[in-house]
């Protein structure tokens, strides 16, 4: 059995938890408070180890990130062996929308293989337990309408929309 491990710290945007072992990220949350982070992480830290060491580099990368460094994100390690094929092909499209940009849940289900599986993409977004390094916040409704998004709801979705989108924008 692989060790896990597990830390929290706050953010801009609230309490970050991650969980993972020397595999890769296994689980990222964004909540408000740490009680609902803590919540939020669950039975899956009942096995695991707090260690802060463990997550030098991945929380290294996200304060990269909140400080204006959109690529950060793309040094961190993923585990994601356990996920269903769909919905890790998703979870790949997913990771290459670019930084600031947005598309729609029938783009990503024909980027993962399937365009007729536009409830499939919807799904694979609901249940990304890395949320944020899987830039799930990026994917909006055909209409353009921001839905659901649980790592802080939409006013958290709208405002890292916002960073990413002042990041990327060339200063004139």
């Amino acid at each position: 059995m692989i060790q896990q491990y597990y830390h929290l710290f706050q953010g801009p945007v609230g309490w970050i938890g991650l969980l993972g072992s020397s595999q890769g990220l296994k689980g990222l949350t964004m909540k408000p408070t740490l009680e609902e982070a803590l919540e939020e992480m669950g039975s899956s830290i009942d096995d695991a180890t707090a260690d802060p060491d463990a997550f030098y580099s991945e929380q290294a990368c996200l304060e990269r990130y909140f400080l204006g460094d959109i690529a950060a994100l793309d040094d961190i390690k993923l585990d994601l062996s356990d996920a269903p094929p769909f919905f890790r092909a998703a979870w790949d499209a997913c990771r290459a929308i670019p930084a600031g940009e947005t598309r729609s849940y029938s783009w990503l289900a024909e980027a993962a293989g399937n365009p007729r599986a536009s409830r499939a993409a919807g799904q694979s977004m609901a249940r990304n337990r890395v949320a944020l390094v899987i830039p799930c916040h990026r994917v909006i409704g055909s209409n353009g309408d921001l839905h659901g998004y649980g790592a802080g709801g939409l006013t958290v979705k709208a405002k890292l929309l916002e960073m990413e989108r002042i990041a990327v924008s060339p200063v004139v």
